[in-house]
């Protein structure tokens, strides 16, 4: 049954601050793209994601492949939307117009249907130094998606869809339940402070797994992904905001991704960070590390191996579904009132439809795990993608009961969510709800 938002009207509606700028539609018929471009640095970069316990350190060699993928979907008439992803940390606000452009030149795409989300993973290059705007590293990179875009869009070809999940668990879990080490003593305070008017009451993590299958006849079959945890196994954490490993990697999205295209044989796989801001990989907590003895420097590839061995079964059961329709876009630049209650924070937040069958919602900042879980319950599609730090970066938004936390003692990821928060208490589930309305729209 859906939720009911019975606290908060959305502040589109209070403020009339939020406009449409764009709504497309075409006819049936839909093709698939893949495009990938592996922009692994040869040379020392620095490190991005907790990279104040690592001291600034500059890795010298990589442990895997950082990757920009992108997924041309198009309709009979021509309509196409990019969905991409990138091995980045995050991919700052003003490289989104440049990427964007050149993406758009490249391939013919409208620049407002193309959404560039980054996989979130601690260990890739920080877009600092060698690694700023207008540097060397900047302008291959930029230029390798672009290429990237324009060989999806070539490569669109007719597709039989199949569609699935899977719940894996053990593997991700929220932050706030684990942390034993001085940050929370005891797991049970959602009992008093969780239950509120937006329906919360346990907040777990989100363990399913979402799998869309594109089936293309001569040619490899495009696999998307889209799951949620915070990409930190390689970075190493040992303590809350710790990091000891200094090498560049995809995380535990690399090993997950190289796994299944090797053992499935017919596939190239997109993946998708899903609304994890308060998730991280779950065994990763010092009870878990103790029971299983796991070294930290295998973190990642063991992650990354359970992960796919969930997936690889599930690929055998997934169920074709019909996506006969247009490709449709919206796209909203959302006004959120900031902290202070004194100024505006402007976030841009889209929905696409495939169809009447599948969904893709995509948010600038670090979207929790509840409010990611509420948009795919109330979304009319039969399955839908919510992608984070899509378009740009943005910080934490969490939900109503954070705000509330009645000892936000110091260090406790709760307190750090709430307190770099740039917006006022009801954000979180106001956007979420705007989404949900979107893709409301785009079913019609």
């Amino acid at each position: 049954m859906k939720k009911v938002l019975s606290l908060l009207l959305t502040l589109s509606i209070l403020l009339g601050v939020c406009s449409m700028l764009s709504v497309s539609a075409a006819d049936a018929g839909i093709k698939v793209g893949f495009g990938r471009h592996d922009f692994t640095p040869d040379y020392e970069v620095p490190l991005a994601g907790l990279t104040n316990s690592r001291n600034g350190s500059w890795p010298l060699t990589p442990e895997d492949r950082l990757l920009s993928t992108v997924v041309a979907i198009a309709d009979g008439s021509g309509s196409t939307v990019l969905i991409c992803t990138s091995d980045m940390t995050r991919i700052n606000n003003d490289w989104i117009p440049e990427l964007r452009a050149a993406m758009s030149k490249a391939s013919g795409v409208p620049e407002n249907s193309i959404h560039i989300s980054a996989t979130h993973t601690h260990s890739s290059v920080s877009a600092i130094g060698v690694c700023a705007k207008g540097t060397q590293f900047y302008n291959d990179y930029v230029a390798g998606f672009a290429k990237a875009a324009k060989e999806a869009v070539d490569d669109l070809s007719s597709v039989t869809v199949k569609v699935g999940s899977v719940d894996v668990p053990y593997l991700n879990n929220v932050r706030h339940y684990w942390r034993q080490n001085g940050h929370i003593n005891g797991n049970n305070f959602v009992t008093s402070v969780g239950a509120g008017a937006w329906g919360y009451s346990v907040i777990e993590a989100d363990r399913e797994v979402q799998i869309i299958r594109f089936v293309r006849e001569g040619k490899k079959d495009v696999l998307m992904l889209n799951w949620q945890a915070h990409p930190t196994t390689a970075s190493c954490l040992t303590d809350y905001g710790t990091a000891n490993k200094y090498s560049i990697s995809a995380d535990f999205i690399a090993y997950c991704r190289n796994y299944l295209e090797a053992k499935d044989g017919d596939c190239l796989v997109a993946y998708y960070s899903g609304a994890s801001g308060n998730v991280a990989p779950y065994h990763q907590s010092a009870t878990i590390r103790e029971l299983e003895q796991e070294n930290c420097p295998n973190d990642t590839t063991l992650h990354g191996a359970r992960l796919a061995q969930y997936i690889m079964p599930a690929l055998q059961n997934l169920k074709t579904i019909d996506v006969s329709g247009s490709v449709q876009s919206m796209q909203m630049i959302h006004k959120a009132i900031d902290g202070s209650g004194a100024a505006i924070v402007e976030y841009e937040l889209n929905a696409v439809g495939v169809g009447k069958s599948i969904g893709f919602v995509t948010a600038q900042y670090e979207m929790v795990t509840e409010h990611g879980m509420y948009i795919k319950e109330n979304s009319p599609f039969e399955i839908t993608f919510v992608l984070y730090l899509c378009n740009g970066r943005g910080g934490y938004i969490p939900s109503l009961f954070v705000y509330d936390y009645p000892a936000l003692i110091e260090g406790n990821p709760i307190a750090y969510e709430a307190t770099i928060c740039q917006v006022i208490k009801g954000t979180g589930e106001d956007f979420a709800q705007s989404m949900v309305n979107m893709l409301n729209v785009l079913y019609k």
